[in-house]
């Protein structure tokens, strides 16, 4: 195991995408005291979905918890965001948690048992919500786009231990900052085939999670790989956009997130009734869902107009609340690991079956 100088990439918003870093050390899967595995939970089945996205560098995702509506948790999908796609001295993927990521998921070795995925990831899933971990290019001339199959497939392999070892529900792939100086064709698609195997031969089929940021180098998804993906979403941000189909091939309208809306902003009442009005074209019309980036504590920036301009053209006026109240968000209260931590080819089980490209 390596461990590395912390060179967290500036979050910026740029024309409307996504950014951010990540890390971690690895230790076995975590086993309850019947000795069976750690398990995940089903997730709200109301339609649409509501995804967010935490910036892990300053928010805790504990605060997910403090919407209700209906007397179910208002948040569907959390993405940790984000890992970084670093690479080892041969070239090879590796995921790197950054410095405020790693004890978010990797437990604290002298309280291993309520620090780390214990503390942030699971009390999420008690309440039926599935949290993914996102993966992101961190400048290091490799990501998404420039992997052969046997790259895919061994950095499907670190992947999926992330997945057994915190418990998680899934990886969210945005493929922005990986300063690529050449590609590979396909290799989107192979890192996406590689991890759908793999991830239905260890879990079961269908019991995680693939979702794809329709950004960047989206455009070397085939439709193979596309029809894989369980949920796709995008960066156009916006209160009254509302892109009508995926530009990645095979993702259909019921697995496509046509509205993309930043939570770090407050909302004009024309934005809030925009945003009414598209929620219900997207309910209407049997859209998957609808994705939310930068979801922060209630006493910065209040999402609840948000929320409820969503529940009021979604869920037919159902009254969104805050069960935690702006005076007493989650807030940042885990340690930061210097350096961070990084998984590597080396660190992990080869898991079946081996992709090669087919």
């Amino acid at each position: 195991m390596k461990k590395h100088l912390l060179t967290l990439a500036t979050v910026l918003l740029a024309a409307g995408a996504l950014l951010t870093s990540c890390a971690n050390d690895p230790e076995e899967p975590q086993i309850q005291s019947d000795g069976t595995q750690i398990s995940t939970r089903a997730y709200s089945q109301k339609s649409p979905k509501i995804m967010v996205y935490v910036e892990t560098n300053d928010v805790n995702p504990l605060n997910a918890l403090c919407w209700e509506m209906n007397g179910e948790k208002f948040i569907d999908i959390l993405n940790l965001f984000a890992s970084n796609i670093h690479k080892d001295a041969d070239g090879y993927p590796t995921v790197y948690l950054n410095d405020k990521l790693t004890r978010i998921l990797e437990p604290d070795p002298n309280n291993p048992t309520e620090t780390g995925f214990h503390k942030y990831v699971k009390p999420l899933q008690d309440e039926d919500i599935k949290v993914c971990m996102t993966s992101l290019g961190d400048w290091q001339g490799i990501g998404v786009a420039n992997m052969t199959p046997e790259m895919a497939d061994r950095y499907a392999d670190i992947l999926v231990y992330c997945v057994d070892r915190y418990g998680l529900d899934g990886i969210n792939f945005d493929d922005e900052y990986a300063n690529y100086t050449s590609q590979v064709y396909n290799s989107y698609s192979h890192v996406i085939k590689a991890l759908h195997a793999k991830l239905d031969a260890k879990f079961g089929a269908g019991n995680k999670l693939i979702t794809v940021f329709q950004w960047g180098n989206y455009n070397q998804i085939d439709v193979t790989a596309g029809g894989m993906i369980d949920y796709a979403d995008h960066g156009n941000f916006g209160p009254n956009v509302f892109l009508y189909s995926s530009s990645i091939l095979g993702v259909t309208n019921d697995r496509w997130m046509p509205q993309a809306i930043n939570l770090g902003y407050s909302y004009s009442t024309l934005n809030l009734t925009q945003i009414k009005n598209r929620s219900l074209e997207n309910a209407t019309n049997g859209y998957a869902g609808i994705m939310m980036f930068n979801l922060r504590p209630c006493n910065e920036v209040n999402p609840q107009p948000v929320f409820q301009a969503i529940a009021n053209g979604a869920y037919d006026s159902a009254t969104v609340t805050n069960v935690c109240g702006c005076d007493s968000p989650y807030t940042q209260d885990w340690e930061f690991i210097e350096g961070g931590f990084e998984l590597t080819k080396d660190d992990v089980p080869a898991y079946a079956p081996t992709y090669t490209g087919n």
